[in-house]
């Protein structure tokens, strides 16, 4: 049993100055981060964080990353006493949901260590979600890894680690202390045991993903740790799903993970029967790539990226002081100006421009959202919240003006290139072109050869994509700037569509001749032929 071999046969003694904490860190097999939390209590769905302190070792060395975070509710007085976080020191303090994108780029695809686990974890899948973001990690319990190496030891609270292997805290319950005092362990281990030993403990422990039973026990660990596109079947090769990740493997064993899962993961969990992975080179391929599945397959679980049967917009000319509705199906959106916002329904796009009159006490008489008879209130004038243009009371030129920087942020850009382009992108050791026209992406090849067949038989773009948009605008923008800078993961190429071509086609064999019947000869006598008649003006005589 693993119990009888640490302690024992497989110690090693290590003097501590031996370990180098750099060379440790970059020998890792796979990133770690070692994190700790301060929260205003212990109730994860309740109670919030106020600091965040973060170690991350792995192949690119050693880092600490640490934050105050205002929790928007007082920290009781016993928690300030115990931290000595204060309410005036997370006052101003950045929220959580404004972190919330680069905390999860921090830790994505990282082993999550922390002390007693549950506790820190917890708190962060709850925030996440709060913040619209899905969050997934294989959890290490340092409790649990310690009680499994040292099954003698009678506590295993981090004082208790502290003072059993002389570990040197720069604070205690502070959240970068705290973690610092996590990475001080783990290379205490090193110091105890060997990387094999280590290895098998923390296999042990780490809680990973439950697979599904009807899945083979190697469908998850064969798939690659790479980028790509997912897809899940069900009975009779339903398609359930379809998804995309930097590590498949880790991506498809976080929708059956075993704590926190949400109605959607254990309906496929319970319907899944294989499956499938479309390999890309990088991010970028597997976005275009999921996006394309998803509008042509229509997977049964997926709601977003699915085509929209119709798509509106809001129409604002310079000479104009009312945005007008517009349709993709009457207007180009990748070339028309003055567009703002996509929407997917009349009332999706009205709702979004009352949200905007709201925020910027905008009327909705002007703005065309009511009908009210000339010069009488609006409702939002007679609630105060409407300065007055529908009454006379403020000067139409100003609400204009307002309503032109309120709708500034929904603005669509117009397709910024003469033809189709294709970005290249770089792998390890491959590279991949996306061709992309007018906000359409058109399909990826791995070749420049093929790149060519492929203009050479480019479809035509047949509509503006709001997902290629969303998908491409900052990218593309990016791309632009930094054409005269060195070169990096993504380059774009001017592509031009063929010219139009004339084909050799074969003439085909004359049918023989119907022979007519007599009494249709004698009904249609041909008339007498004038040979100037059937000759062209620019035939040669």
């Amino acid at each position: 049993m693993f119990e009888n071999v640490v302690e024992d046969a497989n110690a090693v003694s290590i003097p501590p100055e031996w370990i180098d904490p750099d060379a440790l860190a970059r020998s890792l097999p796979a990133p770690m981060v070692f994190v700790d939390l301060e929260t205003t209590g212990g109730n994860a769905l309740e109670d919030r964080i106020t600091e965040i302190g973060v170690v991350e070792v792995g192949p690119h060395g050693i880092e600490q990353w640490s934050t105050l975070l205002d929790p928007a509710e007082p920290i009781p007085p016993f928690i300030q006493k115990l931290t000595g976080i204060t309410n005036e020191m997370v006052r101003g303090q950045p929220s959580f949901d404004t972190l919330a994108q680069g905390l999860a780029e921090r830790l994505h695809g990282k082993l999550f260590v922390a002390h007693n686990a549950r506790f820190d974890y917890g708190f962060l899948k709850n925030e996440f979600r709060r913040a619209g973001i899905g969050f997934q990690a294989d959890v290490l319990c340092t409790v649990r890894l310690s009680r499994l190496l040292f099954p003698s030891a009678a506590r295993h609270g981090l004082d208790a680690l502290i003072a059993r292997f002389g570990l040197a805290p720069q604070g205690r319950h502070r959240a970068l202390a705290d973690a610092d005092l996590l990475w001080q362990f783990w290379q205490k281990l090193h110091t105890l045991y060997t990387p094999d030993l280590i290895g098998q403990a923390v296999q042990r422990v780490t809680k990973r993903s439950s697979q599904p039973p009807q899945l083979p026990d190697e469908a998850i660990d064969a798939l690659p740790a790479s980028p790509g596109v997912y897809l899940f079947y069900g009975e009779g090769d339903t398609l359930l799903y379809v998804g995309k990740s930097v590590d498949v493997r880790a991506r498809v064993r976080s929708h059956f993970s075993s704590d926190h899962q949400v109605a959607k993961d254990l309906r496929i969990s319970q319907e899944i029967r294989r499956v499938e992975v479309r390999r890309t080179v990088g991010e970028l391929g597997a976005l275009l790539l999921e996006s394309q599945l998803v509008k042509q397959l229509q997977p049964v679980h997926n709601r977003m990226l699915r085509r929209s049967a119709s798509l509106y917009s809001w129409q604002l000319t310079q000479e104009s002081d009312t945005p007008q509705l517009v349709s993709a199906k009457t207007v180009d959106f990748s070339g028309a100006e003055s567009l703002y916002g996509t929407f997917s329904s009349r009332n999706g796009a009205e709702s979004a421009l009352r949200a905007l009159a709201d925020e910027h006490r905008l009327c909705c008489a002007q703005l065309g959202l009511e009908k009210v008879a000339k010069g009488r209130p609006c409702f939002g004038y007679q609630v105060k919240r409407c300065d007055g243009v529908c009454v006379g009371a403020a000067p139409l030129s100003e609400h204009t003006q307002r309503m032109r920087e309120a709708l500034a942020t929904l603005r669509l850009e117009t397709w910024p290139y003469d033809g189709p382009i294709a970005i290249q992108e770089h792998g390890d050791n491959d590279v991949e072109y996306h061709v992309i026209d007018r906000w359409q992406y058109l399909g990826s090849v791995a070749s420049r050869d093929a790149l060519d067949a492929l203009v050479d038989n480019m479809p035509a773009a047949t509509g503006f994509d709001p997902d290629i948009y969303r998908l491409l605008r900052r990218r593309l923008a990016a791309l632009r700037a930094a054409q005269s800078t060195a070169p990096a993961p993504l380059t774009m190429l001017h592509l031009t569509r063929p010219a139009f071509r004339l084909s050799q086609v074969e003439r085909p064999d004359a049918a023989p001749r119907k022979p007519r019947s007599v009494a249709l000869l004698r009904r249609r006598q041909p008339r007498p032929e004038d040979p100037d008649q059937l000759r062209l003006p620019f035939d040669v005589r």
